[in-house]
């Protein structure tokens, strides 16, 4: 029998909406990231604003624009399979460079919005969206990923 190839930990990933949320993140991901795989990182030239007519967020080019997110370290390929699950079709992985509070540049990926995909002109904030749309996205994340290991069968 060959032996089982290990799903090595060594990408990492942007997070700049409601996988900031810890309860959203560790429901995607199956996992709660460890506390050193997880830093606060932003990424310059964005602005955050709500995807029109839906209650999360995306990027769009702003100059001299900041948006802070997470950054989070060693996910597996699986865990990669996992997110793409529950971002869908209006969301598309892209490279990025963030900064890491503590002043470390990291070369990275972050799910972006493919063209087409319309944004509204209103700031997208995570405690707003905590206190009015999380609960409701937690459900979905829950029923998106129990569909995601039926389908998959991991």
């Amino acid at each position: 029998m060959p032996p089982m190839i290990e799903d090595v930990p060594t990408r990492s990933m942007f997070f700049f909406g409601s996988l900031m949320d810890g309860e959203v993140l560790a429901t995607v991901l199956g996992r709660v990231p460890a506390a050193k795989d997880r830093d606060v990182a932003y990424v310059r030239g964005w602005r955050r604003v709500f995807v029109a007519g839906r209650p999360y967020p995306m990027l769009i080019p702003l100059a001299g624009g900041r948006v802070e997110g997470l950054l989070v370290s060693g996910l597996g390929e699986r865990e990669y399979d996992r997110l793409g699950f529950y971002e869908g079709w209006e969301y598309v992985t892209a490279p990025v460079q963030v900064r890491t509070l503590s002043g470390r540049t990291v070369e990275t990926e972050m799910f972006t919005c493919p063209p087409g995909v319309l944004s509204e002109n209103r700031d997208w904030k995570l405690d707003f969206w905590q206190r009015k749309h999380k609960a409701e996205a937690l459900a979905a994340a829950v029923e998106t990923m129990a569909r995601f290991v039926r389908v998959s069968g991991a």
